[in-house]
């Protein structure tokens, strides 16, 4: 029997020794776990044997089992080698896709499909990811890192190039031409994406057409589009304020934006004005009257006076006798006007001056006219009028009475009708003036019948002076006394003095005072009397405030007095002749151009002729800056019309954002440049986590998590399978595994870049090693004693 017991210690120690040369093998495999062989001794006994007298019968392998201790960990340069710091396997899915193999050999490459494998094909499971980089752990497929992006191609839209614009640039009026640099000042180019993320190169020329002058303080430059060899036209572009609020002009020129109560943006078609266009100022004028050219029977032409006679009748030039005519400025009553001719009327430009100082001293001081003067309720409606004119043109032969009002509102009538008949002095006054009489002899002269263009422009605007404010206590009256009651007037080039009574008064009754001086004033030269000059108190400001009757340039005030008033030193005070802009309809090749829906149309279908405000645009591709080299227009991207690719390949439809350029003395230079197209990505890079969470970056500048690597953990992990390569299948003896995130309870976390190294420590081996050849050798001997024991017992016989 000794010689079997030692047999099996022969067979033991080989064992031993073949587990620790497998140890020392693997040292080098990456997530090896070293084996360990545990033996067991055998022994048997019968029911009826004495066990205490019983002799073992050996040594027997129980199991090789595994040691799943942490191995060393080592960097390396692929960021697909993982490592486990802690518990845990890699999950694989065999390239059948039929069996579930477990590892710890963090090895991994990408295959020809772009899957995670191990060197064996085995394939990588992850989990999938919501965009907060939670896992479902349910479902599990293998780990794809796809070399580029797929749908993620985007067409461009929206360009957005920031440039200085250099200002010292010469402008260019020749043609344009691609091919000839000489025809524009500089270019850009950048490539823009159409939606399957093919990339063509863009090119915008810049060329500039206008320098800041007086006239215009803006420059000007035009730009030009092109997608490869195709050029691209600028779309129709409203004209825009700071706030992006879209602008409309009236018939004056006026320009307002949209977000103003007044406007009212038009539908349908409408006429097209451009901004740049918007340039024919004109000085508002007053409504006429003009009569027709002298009779030659009441007029020498060649001497430039009226004939006279000694003959003459009460319908001819004679000094004494009395033109009289009726008058109706801005709808004020007929009022009649009589007027006795001197001697130096012989002159009809004299005459004229004689005639308007008459009739503004008669139309200035019409008393108002109550709504309803049978209840005597008193909301009047103003009656006087002032700054009438009245001028002789010696050229034409020709009278003019004009309003003092400007704008298409005004209107002035000159009648010399009495319904019953004409009197001598409307004859005269038809002689006079040239006023063709009708069949019975009246006539008439009056502003044409308004239209709905603009004319003459709008009201202009009167001489307004505002006194200092007041230091003295203003609460209750004030003292006017010899030393503060004088006050120097000037309106309209007639100056006076004036003096206010002595005594106390409060500020609105000053101020009434000062208004019912002003407007007794007269001229002591041409006899022209002062009117319509309004004055009153502003309480809120503490300013006395001067308001003449007339409009326009040739209004004025200064009123002087003590420094209690605040008037000691005032200066002239002028009124202003409004101006306003003559509308111009845009035309191309001659064809005047409209709008609707948008876009620019000969097409008149749809007219809106009730609009009262027009869109105004910009011209096409126009950029403009302010003489500080700050962009003007457009305020907002300018698009472009639609640009069809070569070859069928499709179509972009793109803006270009020029807000953020500049036209300073340095040089052309691009501050800012992008575009929100995108061609596919390629793969830049790869990140994961110790949480296994897998990010790709591509090249397009996206970034995708493709998923999260989990990790797999058994009850007994010693009962495992081997298969080889470091990996395993799950028994009855591990159980089923369980399937959880990296850096969770239960498992540990992943290194990228890194792998585990095996856990066989070679001194431990070696040591091994001699223990497991000293067996051998003892129970090699003690098979030799057997033998010798075996061979004396057969000698003893022989």
């Amino acid at each position: 029997m000794s010689f079997y017991t030692s047999l099996t210690g022969l067979n033991s120690a080989t064992a031993q020794l073949a587990v620790t040369s497998n140890n020392i093998a693997n040292v080098g495999t990456s997530g090896f776990k070293r084996s360990r062989a545990d033996f067991g001794d055998i022994f048997s006994t019968s029911p009826l044997q004495k066990s205490s007298s019983n002799i073992g019968q050996g040594v027997s392998l129980k199991q090789v089992s595994q040691e799943f201790s942490q191995g060393n960990i080592s960097t390396s340069g692929n960021s697909l080698d993982l490592a486990i710091t802690g518990d845990g396997f890699f999950p694989l899915k065999t390239p059948d896709g039929l069996q579930d193999i477990y590892t710890r050999n963090g090895s991994f490459t990408l295959n020809d499909q772009n899957n995670v494998v191990n060197s064996t094909g085995q394939r990588l499971l992850a989990a999938s990811v919501d965009s907060s980089g939670k896992a479902d752990l349910q479902r599990l497929s293998p780990l794809v890192i796809p070399p580029k992006t797929s749908g993620e191609a985007k067409e461009t839209t929206k360009i957005q190039l920031g440039l200085n614009l250099p200002a010292d640039s010469p402008v260019i009026l020749a043609d344009f031409d691609r091919s000839n640099p000489a025809t524009y000042n500089k270019s850009t180019a950048l490539t823009v994406y159409d939606s399957g993320g093919n990339g063509y190169l863009a090119t915008v020329y810049y060329t500039k057409t206008q320098n800041a002058s007086p006239g215009s303080p803006f420059s000007k430059w035009q730009t030009e589009f092109f997608v490869g060899d195709t050029q691209v036209k600028p779309s129709l572009q409203q004209a825009s304020n700071s706030t992006g609020s879209e602008l409309f002009v009236n018939k004056y020129g006026d320009i307002r934006p949209k977000s103003d109560p007044s406007v009212t943006p038009p539908s349908g078609t409408v006429a097209m004005y451009t901004l740049d266009q918007l340039t024919d100022v004109r000085n508002s004028t007053p409504a006429p009257a003009v009569g027709s050219a002298l009779n030659s029977d009441f007029f020498d032409v060649a001497s430039g006076f009226y004939k006279t006679s000694p003959t003459a009748t009460a319908t001819d030039f004679k000094v004494g006798n009395t033109l009289q005519f009726k008058l109706s400025v801005d709808d004020s009553p007929l009022t009649v006007i009589n007027y006795e001719l001197t001697t130096a009327d012989q002159d009809p430009a004299t005459l004229a001056r004689n005639v308007q100082v008459q009739i503004n001293n008669v139309m200035g001081k019409l008393a108002d006219t109550p709504d309803d003067p049978l209840t005597g309720e008193f909301d009047p409606k103003v009656n006087a009028r002032y700054g009438i004119t009245v001028a002789f043109n010696p050229d034409s032969g020709r009278f003019t009475f004009n309003s003092g009002t400007t704008g298409d509102n005004s209107n002035i009538r000159v009648e010399t009708t009495s319904g019953t008949g004409d009197t001598d002095g409307q004859k005269l006054s038809n002689h006079l003036f040239g006023i063709v009489p009708d069949d019975v002899g009246a006539g008439v002269l009056q502003t044409p019948s308004a239209v709905d263009v603009a004319q003459r422009g709008k009201p202009s605007i009167p001489a307004s002076l505002a006194s200092e404010t007041l230091t003295i206590n203003t609460s209750g009256n004030v003292a006017v006394v010899e030393a503060n009651n004088d006050f120097t007037v000037s309106v309209d080039g007639i100056t006076a003095k004036i003096s206010i009574d002595t005594g106390s008064y409060s500020m609105e009754t000053l101020a009434a005072k000062l208004k019912e001086k002003i407007n007794t004033i007269v001229d002591p030269v041409s006899k022209r009397e002062v009117a319509g000059v309004d004055v009153k108190w502003d309480s809120k400001t503490k300013q006395m405030v001067f308001t003449t009757g007339t409009t326009g340039d040739a209004a004025s005030i200064q009123v002087t007095g003590h420094p209690d008033w605040g008037l000691a030193n005032t200066e002239m005070r002028f009124g202003q002749t409004t101006q306003w802009i003559k509308l111009a309809q845009y035309t191309d090749n001659g064809a005047l151009q409209y709008v609707r829906n948008g876009k620019q149309t000969e097409d008149i279908t749809d007219l809106n002729t009730k609009n009262d405000w027009w869109p105004v645009f910009l011209d096409r591709g126009e950029l403009t800056f302010d003489l500080t080299g700050k962009p003007v227009s457009p305020i907002k991207p300018m698009g472009f019309e639609t640009a069809f690719l070569a070859g069928g390949k499709g179509a972009l439809t793109m803006s270009i954002d020029f807000t953020q350029s500049t036209q300073y003395s340095s040089s052309f230079a691009v501050l800012s440049q992008s575009q929100d197209g995108a061609p596919e990505g390629e793969l830049m890079g790869l990140d994961i986590g110790v949480d296994g969470l897998v990010n790709a970056t591509y090249s397009n500048g996206s970034q995708n998590s493709l998923g999260k690597i989990v990790l797999a953990n058994f009850s007994s992990p010693s009962g495992l399978r081997q298969v080889g390569d470091a990996s395993y299948l799950s028994s009855a003896t591990s159980g089923v595994a369980k399937i959880g995130e990296a850096g969770s309870a239960g498992f540990g976390s992943i290194r990228a870049g890194a792998t585990e190294r095996a856990n066989v420590d070679l001194t431990q081996e070696l040591v091994d090693l001699i223990t497991a050849q000293r067996n051998f050798q003892a129970n090699a001997k003690a098979i030799e004693t057997s033998s010798t024991m075996t061979s004396a017992i057969i000698n003893i016989r022989s």
